[in-house]
């Protein structure tokens, strides 16, 4: 049986998309919630749901230990880099921020394509000098993958700029960082991203508070 709301209800209340954003869950959840009675809402004139903020923070309180589970990734990044001991050290230092990241890894632009297309990384971190299918080529198939979700591009390379920009430039919205890796640049960046999740942002107080103790 659903939950619905007087539409006078003096609670400020928001879209069932916006609503999911604050969830950090899909629209199709949410209605899903709704018809289940999991979640409060009401109908406008026109027949469109509204759910209160307050019905959200509840939820969001109640599934508190839920939305901290470590072992559940918040955000999914991708690595793309050729050099095996290089993948193999990021990979263990990523893991050693014991952040709830999902790290998918491929040694060349054209495995990266392939990875992206099938998680959907929020990030992307790449070197530029790879066989098969290098960065360059890689980070332009990649603009024109539609069914992607704009991925933060960031490039990691021993390439200096005179040379990158001799071999055609890298789009203004691609981070430019040079190896040695930058790691702690890197977690600064997941760090960032992690904040505008709604999970992230409970997972990152449970972080900063045992990084502290």
């Amino acid at each position: 049986m659903t939950q619905s709301l007087n539409k006078n209800d003096p609670d400020p209340a928001v879209t069932t998309s916006k609503a999911a954003k604050m969830l950090g869950i899909s629209q199709r959840t949410v209605h899903y919630w709704m018809e289940r009675g999991v979640i409060r809402y009401w109908k406008t004139a026109g027949g469109h749901c509204r759910i209160p903020v307050s019905a959200i923070n509840q939820l969001l309180e109640k599934r508190k230990g839920e939305l901290l589970a470590f072992d559940q990734p918040v955000l999914t990044i991708l690595l793309v880099e050729d050099d095996e001991n290089l993948r193999e050290v990021s990979k263990a230092v990523i893991d050693h921020w014991k952040l709830p990241i999902g790290l998918v890894v491929a040694e060349n632009g054209f495995e990266g394509l392939i990875q992206a297309g099938q998680c959907k990384p929020e990030i992307i971190i790449s070197d530029l000098m790879m066989p098969a299918m290098d960065g360059f080529q890689m980070i332009k198939a990649l603009r024109d993958m539609p069914d992607l979700n704009k991925p933060r591009i960031v490039v990691v390379t021993a390439l200096e700029h005179q040379q990158i920009e001799a071999r055609g430039g890298l789009p203004d919205d691609v981070e430019l960082l040079h190896k040695p890796t930058p790691f702690e640049h890197l977690k600064s960046i997941v760090l960032e991203a992690l904040s505008y999740h709604t999970r992230g942002k409970f997972v990152l107080r449970e972080w900063r508070g045992k990084e502290q103790g």
